[in-house]
């Protein structure tokens, strides 16, 4: 029987402070695409006493502060990835491996109210804002629960031709649906077409945020 496919219509790392410094936390810095401003002239040392040394008239701009990404999050080419996390299931079994109040806390030093994330083999970029509407912190959990949620919808026919090495795709698609025990969830997942997180062509162990030069709200998702 022919199977048809369906459609539908390196960083700097941070750690909660403790009372005692902590060896999580890197001094490195993420690279800024700010720069800083007009820098003072040098001054002579020996001037005319008539001349007054010359003062700016304007001071120059601070240096940025570096943006740190929480350990959890944090991507490492040369470590495995601190949290065990596949990208196609619900994040819900990670507070078995870190408390819920570890992964309350923010995704990044210093918090952003929201973070964009992009991968090189998405057509789509993962909005992610706080879970709770009292807050306007991005934590750990809303990343990872944003990173599902976002890899859910299903793509559209024209999406889909648009796809390169499609039979990864197709491959991706009948593996995830095929983990599924339950004969009748097997046949309705397969009927909601292919997902966004098939378009990672099977790729989809979480390894960790990189953050780039096009922004500090900005990341690089990688996976395995």
């Amino acid at each position: 029987m022919t199977k048809r496919v369906h459609f539908a219509p390196t960083n700097t790392v941070y750690s909660p402070i403790p009372a005692t410094p902590s060896p999580a936390l890197s001094n490195a810095s993420l690279p800024s695409t700010d720069s800083p401003g007009p820098s003072t002239p040098p001054l002579t040392q020996a001037m005319p006493t008539s001349y007054p040394p010359v003062e700016p008239s304007v001071d120059p701009d601070p240096i940025p502060s570096p943006i740190q990404v929480h350990f959890i999050l944090a991507y490492s080419p040369n470590s495995d990835p601190a949290v065990v996390y596949d990208v196609s299931l619900p994040p819900t079994y990670i507070t078995d491996q870190f408390p819920v109040h570890v992964l309350s806390e923010p995704a990044t030093n210093p918090p952003l109210a929201s973070l964009i994330i992009t991968n090189s083999l998405l057509q789509w970029n993962i909005i992610v804002n706080p879970l709770s509407p009292r807050s306007n912190v991005v934590t750990v959990m809303d990343v990872l629960t944003a990173v599902y949620h976002e890899l859910r919808p299903c793509i559209r026919l024209m999406e889909y031709e648009a796809l390169t090495a499609r039979k990864l795709v197709d491959a991706a698609y009948y593996a995830r649906c095929g983990r599924l025990a339950d004969p009748d969830a097997r046949r309705l997942e397969q009927k909601k077409g292919v997902k966004r997180v098939d378009t990672l062509k099977g790729k989809t162990r979480f390894l960790g945020l990189a953050g780039t030069l096009k922004g500090p709200n900005i990341w690089e998702l990688f996976v395995a």
